[in-house]
């Protein structure tokens, strides 16, 4: 029985705070509140530039260039194969070191259909605006009129904002 008193003594010292007062802390809002302003805080957050995907057969030249990168459709450029976001399209270039057009009949018919939904996109969405952006990854041992080849393409294809991506070096 003599237990019983003081349990009740530590009882109401824990239900008065730090400050004698009777309120409890409430934590859960507390930490809703912190986990909420981490969400908005990750989301905003911008390292500049724009990550992409990196094929992983094409070596690309280094460069000293300070631009960065803006979110566009990217097309990389293997020896061998053209991919275009990250789908490969074209499995076999060596026809193409030999041919003399400089339209590449697939790669644009898949750009063309891309620029047909980005217009559509537009018409739609009224913030949203089609710019003819496109991004070109190319191997660096791709040869030059190989690599024509494909800005030609892409040009035609309603592409005509063209930046060719590069390691940058430091």
């Amino acid at each position: 029985m003599a237990q019983e008193p003081m349990v009740k003594i530590a009882r109401a010292r824990r239900s008065q705070g730090m400050f004698g007062g009777s309120s409890p802390v409430l934590l859960t809002p507390l930490v809703d509140m912190f986990v909420i302003l981490l969400i908005f805080l990750l989301l905003s957050y911008s390292t500049g530039g724009h990550l992409m995907y990196m094929a992983r057969n094409v070596l690309m030249p280094e460069s000293v260039s300070r631009e960065q990168l803006e979110p566009a459709v990217e097309v990389a450029v293997a020896t061998d194969r053209i991919y275009v976001d990250g789908e490969v399209i074209m499995d076999d270039l060596e026809d193409w070191y030999t041919e003399k057009k400089l339209l590449m009949p697939v790669l644009y018919e898949n750009l063309k259909m891309k620029a047909l939904k980005f217009k559509k996109m537009e018409e739609e969405v009224p913030l949203f605006h089609f710019a003819g952006k496109i991004t070109i990854q190319a191997d660096r041992a791709l040869p030059f009129h190989v690599l024509k080849k494909v800005l030609y393409t892409a040009d035609r294809a309603d592409f005509p904002r063209i930046s060719l991506a590069v390691y940058q070096r430091d």
